[in-house]
């Protein structure tokens, strides 16, 4: 009777401890990561977006169809992955809107899918597998890196681990009521990362032949059998129901969780592709290029406004009509990105791993396992460390090469690949047991082409692929951040770290030098300018800006020439009207005037517009500026430029043109006192006194304190 409490302490001290291990280690590394500023997630950035989302919903747009969630679009269905979001918004909304209680929450659920991995490597390995599952997964620092970030990727650790968990104890129990918890697990994981769609869909299959094996202890019925198939199928349906639901309601479009489906098979396998993230048919690959751009780009295609559907059905025709054309092309395609999905580089979207883990030291750096031990020892544990007396055994084994195709079949980015080593952990930690058996028993004969297969996989694994890992790019980001925090010595230093291996340096002499015009800082935007020059001296983009910036230090002569190379790229119109303003300044009156009359108003919004008629009035053009305040207020609709257009006709003289658009300026904006103060001068200036007597009057009904407005009106009645 005694022995029953002590196992049961026993048992729980074996959850405990390991539980509370992993938690500590995820800890240390969210205090010293947590608030680093490159994890903030702002701007358009995949963080950014999900922190907006998830904010919107915990406001009260839960279903989001509320078009100020999306900047004033009509709402899409969703054009990211939907749990993540929802997830996120409960944390948010639980807490108050801290981020760093939800990115604990993330490590915690991190900490619980450690316990499931422990808990399934036991079942399926024996206990010392077990274990050593559990050093890996602790030591795992991608797994720890991702918990901390507010992306989707920060639940996947858990979502694999609950998989492979349910999947097991489905097989074991082998009940209607087992596989449909393990199917609603997947089709939890589904809504967080889509293609484990792929995933599920090969396993029902698998789930189907299971069900209708012999069995030696009791037969089942074929409707038994095919309940059990269905309970799996259905259960994983119904939880991703709620997000076609949603695209229904608020988009009318059956759309079963994300629309760029189509999207990305052709970003994967199309003639642009290189098997990583990037830029089709003009498409940003990003989260905003997903949203916009590509309805965009399969209207152009499609010659009428797209529908998401038929714009991922687009792109997916795109992509079977290429690979009907080039099935050769394909297949070295899909061998790139299966080397890609094995290799330890990490391909980064939008956050490095290794600036964080080996470009500084904080407690990432000492989480030393990787894909160069998990992938190669996980991938032979699978076959060498097999149970011989477990049936179903290929089954759940079946879910880490499912996951590795779910990612070849689209293209490779670090975080789409976590799933597949996530769950090679436990069979690493049997390759380890069972390594270390064969040592103890000096078997050597069965472990050295065990060993030898696991090192020649290792060094494929660790080969370098050439693809960047996005380190410089993160030390680009931080030298933003600190310049713009006025530490800008610090911020030049690792500028000058990045430019060494950054893919496009002249690309970073320009994001420099931006930051610093938006400081008021154009010499120093000069400085940075020249140097991306330097190393691209055909860059119109940087002649632009350099020009720009040129203009703004007063350096005319020099910024003259800086434009009129601009003018033959995709800025002509912004580098024509800033010469226009360096030759007004330079006096060179008849080339400005020509040029005046190649630019085209029409293209302005009402930005552009003010801000070129602010320019010319500053260089003495006032006869210039009437076309582009008229553009302004046309664009705008705003009756300040109303009345900055009449004004301007004023000090031109012609008070007879003015008149027109101050009354515009007066009908927007009836209440402005100062507005109908110069409506006023306008009328007395083309002899419409009593005109202008009543305006007079009004304004001071609008405001009695209006001093200029009583002496106008005094002046008009004296005479």
């Amino acid at each position: 009777m005694t022995d029953a409490p002590h196992n049961a302490r026993s048992r729980a001290l074996a959850v405990l401890i390991p539980f509370l291990a992993v938690f500590v280690i995820k800890l240390a590394v969210f205090l010293d990561l947590g608030r680093h500023a490159l994890l903030v997630p702002v701007g358009q950035q995949d963080d950014g977006f999900y922190a907006a989302l998830a904010d919107r919903v915990a406001h009260g747009d839960v279903w989001l169809a509320d078009p100020a969630s999306f900047a004033g679009r009509p709402a899409p269905p969703f054009f990211l992955s939907p749990l993540y979001v929802y997830v996120l918004a409960a944390a948010l909304k639980v807490s108050g809107g801290s981020l760093a209680f939800a990115r604990l929450v993330q490590i915690t659920l991190g900490s619980v899918g450690v316990w499931l991995l422990t808990s399934t490597a036991r079942r399926w390995y024996g206990e010392r597998a077990a274990w050593w599952t559990t050093v890996l997964a602790c030591l795992f620092g991608l797994a720890t890196f991702f918990e901390l970030l507010i992306v989707p990727a920060s639940l996947d650790p858990f979502l694999t681990a609950l998989d492979l968990f349910l999947i097991t104890r489905a097989i074991d129990r082998d009940s209607v009521s087992g596989w449909a918890l393990a199917g609603a697990a997947l089709g939890l994981h589904a809504l967080n990362r889509p293609n484990v769609l792929l995933v599920f869909g090969a396993l029902a299959v698998a789930v189907l032949f299971w069900v209708f094996r012999p069995r030696d202890d009791r037969p089942r019925s074929t409707v038994a059998a095919l309940a059990t198939a269905a309970a799996f199928v259905l259960a994983g349906l119904l939880a991703i129901a709620p997000a076609t639901l949603r695209n229904w309601r608020v988009a009318h479009q059956f759309v079963l969780i994300s629309s760029p489906a189509g999207l990305n098979v052709l970003i994967g396998n199309g003639p642009e592709a290189t098997g990583t993230f990037v830029r089709v048919m003009n498409v940003e690959p990003s989260v905003q290029g997903q949203w916009l751009d590509a309805p965009a780009a399969a209207s152009r295609g499609l010659l009428h406004e797209a529908s998401p559907n038929e714009t991922s059905r687009y792109f997916l025709r795109q992509s079977l009509d290429w690979i009907a054309a080039h099935p050769w092309q394909e297949l070295r395609l899909l061998a790139r990105k299966t080397r890609y999905t094995l290799s330890a580089t990490f391909i980064s979207i939008s956050h490095s791993y290794p600036f964080f883990a080996r470009e500084t030291f904080n407690s990432l750096t000492l989480l030393i396992v990787g894909p160069t031990l998990v992938v190669p020892f996980g991938l032979v544990g699978l076959v060498v460390a097999r149970p011989a007396d477990r049936r179903g055994y290929w089954l759940w084994a079946a879910y880490a090469p499912l996951s590795l195709l779910s990612v070849v079949a689209f293209f490779v980015t670090a975080r789409y690949r976590l799933p597949m080593q996530i769950a090679l952990l436990a069979p690493a930690g049997a390759t380890i047991a069972w390594m270390v058996d064969r040592v103890r028993a000096r078997t050597w004969g069965r472990l050295a082409p065990v060993a030898g297969v696991t090192a020649a996989l290792a060094v494929f694994v660790a080969w370098p692929t050439g693809l960047d890992d996005g380190r410089a790019e993160a030390q680009v980001r931080l030298a933003l951040y600190d310049i713009r925090t006025g530490r800008q010595a610090e911020g030049e230093a690792l500028v000058a770290r990045a430019l060494a291996t950054h893919a496009d340096p002249d690309t970073v002499h320009l994001r420099i030098g931006q930051l610093y015009e938006t400081m008021n800082r154009p010499a120093d935007a000069v400085t940075q300018y020249r140097a991306g020059l330097a190393l691209d001296p055909d860059s119109v983009p940087l002649h632009f800006a350099l020009g720009r910036a040129l203009f703004a230090v007063g350096q005319d002569d020099e910024a003259v020439g800086e434009l009129v190379r601009a003018r033959s790229g995709p800025v002509a119109d912004a580098a024509t009207r800033i010469l226009v303003l360096s030759l007004s300044r330079l006096h060179r009156t008849d080339e400005a005037n020509q040029l005046v009359r190649t630019l085209d108003p029409s293209r302005w919004n009402g930005d552009q517009a003010r801000e070129f008629a602010a320019g010319l009035a500053s260089v003495g053009r006032l006869d210039l500026s009437i076309t582009a305040w008229r553009r302004a207020a046309e664009a705008s609709g705003d009756p300040q430029d109303y009345e900055r257009l009449g004004l301007t006709w004023a000090m031109l003289g012609r008070a007879a043109d003015a008149v027109g658009p101050l009354e515009e300026a007066v009908h927007r904006a009836p209440t402005s006192a100062s507005i109908r103060m110069n409506y006023a001068v306008a009328l007395y200036s083309v002899g419409r006194k009593d005109e202008a007597r009543r305006e007079a009057e009004h304004v001071l009904e609008l405001d009695p304190k209006y001093d200029k407005a009583r002496q106008f009106l005094d002046a008009i009645n004296r005479k």
